[in-house]
């Protein structure tokens, strides 16, 4: 969150738990409120009177009375494609007191990736609930500002874009370290592919951005270029699993600039289990994220305090490891990529949101778990409710 966004609401955006999708077999409608719909059945409830004339309104409107769910209300058989119409019929309709659709649900997104099962960051954060709303957008890039990464790993190959390695000053920015190739799994690996992991955002494009060497240090200088060369590629999304203890004023004016042409900013504050404020997490127009465990718990190794936003889950957390294959992970760095992941999906379930909406809508849907106006302000995140 933008430090100046402290005061940002706490309230909770609910949202169900299922999502109304079209199922094999029904056709879809549409209300007179122009609202696309898909099922072949209505609910009503008729008004006060002598006798059961649910059969008799029904036929009234070319439809059949399937069932009773209790004495006073209905459920009602239409023809495929006519839910919308004789809906808006059974509301005008003087005999009945209220119409709804039999709205269709399934089950949350489940992907079929192996190793789903085992990333119990992604069920704590209320990913699969998140997913059944939106898969993110294939047109949003994800700037994994970091080691590089793997450029040939079969969960990630697919959704990699060009990139840049600011450590050898070319256009191949491949992992030497692995530290990236981890970050940008568990932002967007490709999901539902049935190879290793799932990510957070299944559509987003991955931009790998190198500016730390195999030892994973680099100069500030070169992750303020990637910052630039990220914004000016695109990337809508900036995550940056990285700092030190050091304010620039170049940094934060590269920051700035990033915020003014549309890039939202993520960043680790930092493991070193003190409330010393860490650098880009610190800076103005950056969300900065701390680590949590599996129990909801500050992570033993994270810094935190009333400067940091959000806290995301960092401890063991699975994802893609450089070479092939999946690996665990400890880190604020693990945590960022996962709130990343959860701005992509934001932005992608509202086109033309501003940095400063996105910011909102995650800290609103955070979860106000132990530690919250504490260690950080928004609590730990909830995609699912951040949505």
């Amino acid at each position: 969150m933008s430090k100046r966004m402290r005061a940002a609401s706490a309230i909770l955006a609910v949202a169900l738990g299922t999502a109304l999708l079209p199922t094999a077999g029904v056709t879809a409608a549409t209300t007179a409120e122009g609202i696309s719909v898909s099922t072949d059945q209505i609910i009503v409830k008729l008004k006060a009177g002598k006798a059961d004339r649910s059969a008799s309104v029904a036929a009234k409107h070319g439809a059949t009375v399937k069932k009773s769910l209790d004495s006073d209300w209905k459920v009602l058989k239409v023809p495929a494609g006519q839910a919308g119409k004789v809906l808006a019929q059974l509301k005008a309709d003087e005999s009945v007191e209220h119409a709804e659709l039999d709205a269709i649900m399934t089950a949350n997104a489940v992907p079929n990736d192996p190793a789903y099962s085992s990333q119990w960051h992604l069920q704590k954060i209320n990913a699969p609930q998140a997913w059944d709303y939106t898969l993110g957008s294939t047109s949003s890039k994800i700037a994994i500002i970091d080691t590089g990464v793997d450029l040939d790993h079969p969960d990630l190959v697919a959704k990699i874009v060009p990139g840049y390695d600011f450590v050898n000053g070319d256009s191949i920015a491949d992992d030497d370290n692995g530290h990236g190739t981890h970050i940008a799994g568990i932002a967007a690996a490709s999901t539902n592919n049935s190879i290793d992991g799932a990510g957070v955002d299944w559509n987003a494009k991955i931009m790998p951005v190198k500016v730390l060497n195999a030892a994973g240090s680099g100069y500030t200088s070169d992750i303020i270029s990637g910052v630039n060369w990220a914004v000016t590629n695109g990337a809508q999304i900036i995550s940056l699993s990285l700092g030190g203890s050091s304010a620039s004023t170049a940094f934060q004016t590269a920051i700035d600039n990033a915020w003014s042409a549309g890039a939202f900013i993520v960043a680790a504050a930092g493991g070193s289990a003190s409330t010393t404020k860490n650098y880009p997490a610190a800076y103005n127009h950056v969300f900065s994220v701390a680590a949590t465990d599996s129990a909801d718990n500050k992570a033993s190794f994270t810094t935190y305090g009333t400067w940091v936003d959000i806290a995301a889950p960092g401890t063991s957390i699975l994802s893609t490891k450089m070479g092939g294959g999946m690996t665990t992970m400890s880190g604020a760095s693990m945590s960022t990529p996962m709130v990343a992941g959860a701005a992509g999906l934001v932005r992608a379930a509202n086109p033309g949101i501003s940095n400063a909406g996105i910011e909102s809508k995650l800290c609103a849907g955070a979860d106000p778990i132990t530690g919250t106006g504490t260690y950080w302000q928004c609590g730990r995140l909830n995609v699912r409710n951040s949505l």
